[in-house]
């Protein structure tokens, strides 16, 4: 029982779970071939010792040693020098042990099995050494028969009798050696091919696993998109909505300014209309151009200076207006105070700024880099007077909460006319 489990560890050294199948199961071949190996040159110890051959009961053992040291350099997974060894042992044995009982020895049979031993080492990614293998043999064994046939011979005397009797050894071993060869090279040969076929049963339970849940995930994506489509829908219907009440609101400002008679009431009333006209632009470019959260708020800005240059149409004085944008998307909680906040500077400059003139202009910018927004609003008017500047005026009051809300930092500047500078992240 104990040698059994002996025999099962050797045949396992070198065999790592990490390895390919074809991997681990040609180094349990290689395992039980050294033990093959081992096993029948005990034998030919024996036979040697009693007949007082003790060179090759030396070679015998010195084999033997290299079967033991291919064993070891298996386990600590030197893989190259374990077939190597093999190679060397067996070639070396039969050449020597040849030459010193003589070619009617027998021991020449041997060499019928190198095909045999060649590819139960090597598969078929090793082309080169399995190439190398054969050439070793068939070199070894041409140089035996030219040895032989040139009557070369450093074979022992024997007895008749012995010689005959070594031969049959010889024959039945190799033929036994042939067989046992043969029906491990087989038994490899259909353990991979069941492993494989395992493998591809597996792989292909799996494939079969991985298709299902492709579509399970396709049919879920197709849910989750008409999902996410009724949702834009929605909120684009929101946006319209509440673009129409907007627009109602305004609708009745614009009917209280006309039934007014008192210019102050009419101006509160017509800046209030325009703020709320700001955020109705807001909500008709979210439903206008297919996007529920985000606004390109370049864009938005040349509608609503459009929008606030036709409100004050009938000033006496004409108004260009040059845009120098990029495109910059805001989201709605970013673009409303911002909006507002260019309605009411863009207000005061219809209102202010050019006041006694003809003519004036109104160039505004916008930037990004770095997820910082810059927006610059500048015109030639006749710019800021320090000393009639009202901190408690509603319109810098509205510019001070807007700029807070975006968390932006604003300054006015004169440089040839009034110049605001409003910096925020996205």
């Amino acid at each position: 029982m104990k040698l059994r489990t002996m025999i099962q560890e050797s045949v396992l050294r070198g065999v790592d779970d990490r390895q390919s199948i074809e991997q681990s199961s040609r180094i349990r071949i290689i395992n039980k071939f050294n033990l093959l190996c081992i096993s029948y040159s005990i034998p030919y110890i024996l036979f040697s010792l009693s007949f007082r051959f003790y060179q090759p009961a030396v070679v015998f053992f010195a084999g033997l040693m290299l079967y033991v040291l291919s064993l070891y350099c298996n386990k600590t997974a030197r893989h190259i020098t374990a077939k190597l060894l093999i190679i060397v042992a067996t070639n070396f044995s039969v050449f020597y042990l040849s030459l010193f009982y003589g070619f009617d020895s027998g021991f020449h049979l041997y060499y019928f099995t190198s095909p045999l031993i060649v590819f139960s080492l090597f598969d078929y990614s090793e082309l080169k050494r399995t190439i190398l293998g054969f050439l070793l043999y068939l070199a070894s064994i041409a140089t035996l028969v030219y040895l032989h046939e040139s009557g070369f011979s450093i074979a022992q005397e024997m007895p008749p009798m012995l010689g005959r009797m070594l031969y049959v050894l010889n024959v039945f071993l190799a033929l036994s050696f042939c067989l046992l060869l043969v029906t491990h090279f087989s038994e490899f040969n259909k353990k991979i091919n069941q492993q494989l076929a395992a493998s591809n049963e597996e792989l292909e339970s799996k494939q079969d696993l991985l298709e299902a849940e492709i579509i399970e995930r396709k049919n879920t994506e197709l849910k989750l998109q008409t999902l996410l489509k009724d949702k834009e829908t929605l909120l684009s219907e929101t946006h319209h909505r509440v673009k129409n009440n907007l627009a109602v609101v305004s609708g009745m400002l614009d009917l209280q300014v006309l039934m007014s008679e008192q210019e102050d009431v009419k101006t509160i009333l017509n800046d209030s209309r325009s703020r709320i006209k700001s955020m109705s632009l807001i909500h008709e470019s979210l439903y206008k151009y297919d996007n529920v959260s985000q606004i390109e708020f370049g864009r938005y800005i040349c509608s609503l200076a459009e929008e606030i240059s036709n409100t004050h149409s009938s000033l006496p004085f004409k108004i260009r207006m040059s845009f120098d944008v990029e495109e910059v998307n805001l989201s709605v909680t970013k673009a409303i105070p911002c909006g507002l906040l260019v309605n009411e500077v863009l207000t005061n400059a219809f209102k202010h700024a050019f006041t006694g003139r003809t003519e004036g202009e109104i160039r505004i910018g916008l930037t990004e880099k770095d997820e910082l927004c810059t927006l610059t609003i500048r015109d030639n008017g006749q710019g800021i007077d320090p000393g009639k500047q009202s901190p408690s005026s509603i319109g810098m009051a509205l510019i001070e909460a807007f700029s807070k809300q975006l968390k932006a930092k604003y300054s006015f500047a004169n440089e040839q006319g009034t110049k605001l500078t409003l910096t925020f992240n996205k």
